[in-house]
């Protein structure tokens, strides 16, 4: 082992050469760690001329290196370049271990942006990788964040707090799946989502469009977000604190403390927000004197959002039987305020939600035969409790002003219900590197769900009497893939082939929104088995560029919350049928000049039987099938630094998503027509600059601007020959009533952080929506308007 130097931005170096003889196929390769025995992924390992990159789990390779003395070079970013003289005669075959330690404890935006790009680069499964933590100190939310990257839009359904919708490449709603660390989300609710957790609880968000890696072991059909958590390395602390337009606060602590030997690992983290999401928006109200109906610009009144999220844990790591034990506990507790039903028909003053659980899980991971075996094990169980609050005798308009009235609940279905839902998670993955060239995966994710509660104000059944919300009703799906890695042309080429097989069986009551003549008529079973294959390969043509393909034949389940509802404003329907698509991907990228990173990505998608969430009698909505969809589309993303201290970005997605087959006399109009209420147009760009020594000496001072618009898209199902005529839609307007137009949409939002070199503060400043335009989310819920946002970060140490 190499001595090591106790200096700041000096790495520690260890190799541990093993040599073996009697290989068919002499070979160089080994592992990177850093100092808690985590793999350092992307690393650059330089063999002679030779070149690679260390994988998810550390490991690199060189096939049929000549004999002979080389240099050996590993470098990574955050970490100091190390060399050392390696000799291979013929027939050895040399494992080595490098041990790496971080030149700091952070790393600034451009080296994070660079790992991740690094990171991305190695994969022959489409992923976009989004840094949280490269801007964590800026006065933003993960959601805005995200909509800033290719072929994601993100809505909501009512400010800061709400539900968000995301829409990659135009596949929505739960045909786009969430992971945490690569565990499926669901368990958790809505408590840690997109719309709810900070950036400083995350690291880096992957963003996957189509196929998936078979270790996110999910039916997801049209891509998959994978928060990726901040990884918690020795003893440190970090606080923030965000004030923001319409009474919106965020603020939250996360540390940990390792033992000296590093052992042994606690922490926890904490977050608070809330924001009244009083801002005002354009709603219709009669007329005081002629009761016609008029638009007038009021405040929302109630439309709060307030989320408690809080997690503690303890882990043993560097053990012999085990590499990470990690015991957690989460739990959360979010209160929603409901100022409108699905879409802004109606005001409420009352209308309420909450959910909240208490969630203990069991993370253990080992890695086997010299590494070549990986195994990753996670469980948990929890009681994820929803309620909704319907009970006022009387209704609210738009001026916030009350009427009472006799009966009960401002919606059309009053409740006081509370809901148990009772989830078992598992999820196993294992990893077996056959040899330098071959790698097999296995992954297999179990959930069942056993759901029931109770309301005073529901339906029940019509020969008993008894509450639906009584009966139980379950859920259970299976997950099970396996892939084949392959390594081709000293690792140029990269195929990775994979097939699931998928399992669920669901029971429960289908006519309970309706509220009469629920019997046991309305019992419903669905269940079924499906498998899916999928081929994804990467070829390296040079260390700067490089193309990807990718196909896949797959289907997707049905969830709990399509089939159950939410009790909410989602209604139940058991008639859903799982959805079904063939995919194909083809992309391209390349870095010129060490400066400019260009990226190109097409796709097609063909899929029966695609659900939404469409209205149906107000106050609810539903999930359905829709007709077939089939189409293309491309995105295009294009990064360049220049003067050393600035950096340009501009992406822009177009999708061509119609519907097809259509049989019925009455609705073949709808052939070739666009997805409603989908976003077909997008594109960014944003300009950061960076600036040092500013107005004292190792201050920094980042500024930033971003710009995103949104071509106008239809709420509901339009011909074709309505739609704008210009190229590829881009120009003119569609020939409809402007109520089902969500229009044209510009948002610009500029900030800044600045470091005044006192050690870990941080201040940060943000604008959104400067040029106070009209914004608009889900279903043509309106958005905020001009808003500002200060927020104070610190770290110790």
């Amino acid at each position: 082992m190499i001595r090591s130097t106790l200096l700041t931005g000096i790495s520690i170096f260890a190799l541990h050469t093993t040599v073996l003889f009697a290989q068919e196929h002499s070979t160089v390769s080994g592992h990177i760690y850093d100092a808690n025995k985590q793999p350092v992924v992307s690393a650059t390992i330089r063999l002679g001329e030779l070149e690679t990159q260390s994988d998810q789990q550390g490991y690199f390779s060189f096939a049929k290196s000549p004999s002979g003395k080389y240099q050996l070079k590993v470098s990574a970013l955050g970490y100091v370049t190390q060399e050392k003289q390696l000799e291979r005669k013929n027939g050895q075959q040399i494992t080595i271990e490098v041990l790496l330690i971080q030149t700091s404890t952070t790393l600034d935006e451009a080296q994070v942006e660079g790992r991740a790009h690094q990171l991305q680069r190695l994969q022959p499964i489409k992923t976009t990788l989004i840094d949280a933590r490269a801007v964590s100190t800026q006065a933003t939310s993960l959601t805005e964040l995200m909509n800033r990257a290719p072929g994601i839009r993100i809505r909501q359904s009512g400010g800061t707090g709400s539900n968000p919708d995301v829409s990659v490449n135009g596949f929505q709603g739960k045909a786009i799946k969430y992971f945490k660390d690569g565990i499926p989300l669901d368990y958790l609710g809505d408590g840690y989502s997109i719309a709810t957790m900070p950036l400083e609880a995350i690291d880096h968000i992957e963003v996957y469009r189509g196929i998936l890696p078979i270790y996110l072991g999910s039916d997801a059909l049209g891509g998959a977000i994978n928060l990726v958590p901040r990884k918690t390395n020795g003893t440190q602390t970090n606080a923030y604190y965000e004030i923001g337009s319409f009474n919106s606060h965020r603020l939250g602590v996360k540390s940990s403390t390792a033992s000296k030997d590093n052992r042994w690992l606690f922490g926890g983290e904490m977050y608070y927000n809330y924001a009244k999401n009083n801002y005002k928006a354009t709603v219709e109200v009669p007329d005081p004197m002629t009761k016609n109906p008029e638009l007038v610009r009021l405040p929302f009144f109630h439309n709060g959002s307030k989320h408690l999220y809080g997690e503690i844990f303890a882990q043993l790591q560097n053990r012999i039987w085990a590499d990470e034990l990690r015991i957690s506990l989460i739990g959360f507790d979010l209160a929603r305020e409901q100022q409108h039903p699905a879409m802004m028909t109606d005001a409420y003053g009352a209308v309420r939600s909450k959910q909240y659980t208490l969630a203990p899980s069991l993370r253990y991971k080992k890695a086997l035969l010299n590494d070549k075996l990986h195994f990753d094990q996670f469980v948990s169980y929890n009681n994820l409790q929803t309620e909704r609050i319907d009970t006022l005798r009387g209704s609210y308009d738009w001026y916030g002003d009350f009427t009472p009235k006799t009966t009960i609940g401002e919606t059309r279905l009053p409740s006081q219900s509370h809901i148990n839902e009772h989830q078992v998670v598992s999820r196993s993955n294992l990893s077996y590197r056959i040899n330098a060239q071959t790698q097999l995966g296995l992954n297999y994710v179990f959930t069942q769900v056993n759901r029931h509660g109770a309301d005073p104000y529901g339906p029940t059944l019509e020969e008993t009497g008894l509450d639906v919300l009584q009966l139980k009703s379950t859920y259970k799906k299976q997950v099970l893939g396996l892939s084949l890695d392959n390594y081709w042309f000293d690792e140029k080429l990269q195929n990775q082939l994979m097939a699931k097989y998928y399992s669920y069986n669901a029971s429960g009551i289908q006519n309970t929104w309706l509220s009469a003549n629920v019997g046991e008529k309305d019992k419903r079973t669905v269940s079924g088995n499906y498998w899916s294959l999928a081929d994804a390969i990467r070829y390296r043509l040079s260390t700067t560029s490089l193309f990807r393909l990718g196909g896949e034949y797959t289907y997707r389940l049905p969830e709990r919350e399509e089939l159950f509802g939410n009790n909410i404003f989602i209604v139940p329907n058991f008639e859903l049928k799982p959805e079904q698509s063939l995919n194909f991907n083809l992309g391209y990228q390349q870095t010129l000049f060490s400066s400019l990173d260009i990226e190109a990505n097409v796709f097609y998608r063909r899929t029966k039987n695609q659900i939404l969430l469409v209205t149906i009698d107000a106050p609810n909505a539903q999930y359905k099938n829709q007709e077939n969809v089939r189409g293309y589309g491309f995105d295009i993303d294009l990064n360049y630094r220049f003067w050393k201290n600035y950096r340009f970005n501009t992406n822009a997605t177009w999708t061509n998503l119609r519907l097809y087959g259509i049989t019925s006399e009455k609705d073949q109009w709808m052939n070739d027509s666009r997805l409603r209420n989908t976003p077909y147009f997008f594109a960014n760009v944003g300009l950061q600059g960076s600036y040092e020594n500013l107005f004292r000496g190792s201050d920094k001072l980042d500024l930033f601007f971003n710009y995103n618009f949104m071509r106008e898209f239809y709420l509901e199902t339009i011909p074709k020959s309505w739609e704008p005529n210009g190229f590829l839609g881009l120009s003119g307007n569609a020939n409809i009533n402007s109520n089902l137009i969500i229009p044209n949409q510009h948002l610009l939002n500029g900030g800044f952080t600045y470091n005044p070199s006192y050690r870990g503060f941080t201040i940060g400043a943000e604008v959104r929506n400067v040029l106070n335009k009209n914004l608009y989310d889900y279903y043509r819920i309106q958005r905020a308007g001009r808003s500002f946002y200060l927020k104070l970060s610190y770290q110790i140490p």
